[in-house]
């Protein structure tokens, strides 16, 4: 009989051993049930991160390219602007041999027969045909004229190179995306470091039931054994 009892005295606290140590296993299987689904939420993140960064890439990298031949424009009339106004005599002469060859200069000077025509008509009209006259105004209206061509076309040339300087190129969409690019690696950081932060809190839970259901376990099971001791069953 006597054994009988101590027996069951020993599987209450067997009992109780096991009991724990299986709420320990399962709080340590849940912890770590946990930890591998927050880095799997993590990896997922920076993966989906990493993604939507390389479309932006592609989108900025598309930008800069687009950009080229506007800034190309933007420096080189920049340049040319500055060697007009700057008094370049190099670049100034540049500008009157490009103003002798454009076709505002040829289509006002093709008007120069016309004009030379009027001053003969006039001069014959008012029978003064043979006077010195006549040469001192055609002389006259002919430079002026050609001033007038020359004025115009170079005014033209600074007037195309003024708005080439202005041209508005990318730059506000290159700065916007690259702003885009920080808040989204910014962002997939702080998601991924979240949902780590997440599992290594329910991974602490987990465990942390697990010793406590160990323990209550066990402590249920000395506590019976006691009671029983006491009691004077064992």
């Amino acid at each position: 009989m006597s054994s009988l009892v101590g027996g069951i005295g020993g599987a209450l606290i067997g009992g109780a051993i096991i009991g724990g140590g299986a709420s320990l296993i399962g709080g340590k299987m849940a912890a770590d049930s946990a930890e591998s689904a927050a880095n799997t939420a993590a990896n997922a993140q920076g993966e989906a991160t990493d993604e939507q960064l390389g479309f932006q890439r592609e989108q900025l990298d598309y930008l800069k390219e687009l950009d080229k031949l506007p800034r190309q424009y933007r420096e080189e009339a920049l340049n040319q602007l500055g060697g007009a106004y700057t008094g370049d005599q190099s670049q100034q002469q540049t500008f009157m041999d490009r103003a002798r060859q454009s076709p505002l200069y040829n289509q006002i000077m093709g008007n120069r027969q016309s004009g030379e025509e009027a001053i003969m008509r006039n001069a014959s009209a008012t029978g003064g045909l043979r006077s010195g006259n006549v040469q001192s105004n055609m002389y006259q209206y002919n430079t002026e004229l050609q001033n007038d061509a020359l004025l115009q076309s170079y005014n033209q040339q600074l007037q195309g190179l003024s708005g080439l300087a202005g041209m508005q190129g990318y730059g506000n969409q290159i700065a916007s995306t690259m702003g885009d690019m920080g808040i989204t690696a910014g962002t997939g950081i702080a998601a991924a470091g979240q949902a780590q932060a997440q599992g290594q809190v329910a991974s602490g839970q987990a465990w942390q039931q697990g010793i406590q259901g160990a323990s209550g376990a066990i402590g249920s099971g000395i506590g019976n054994y006691m009671f029983g001791k006491g009691m004077g069953i064992f």
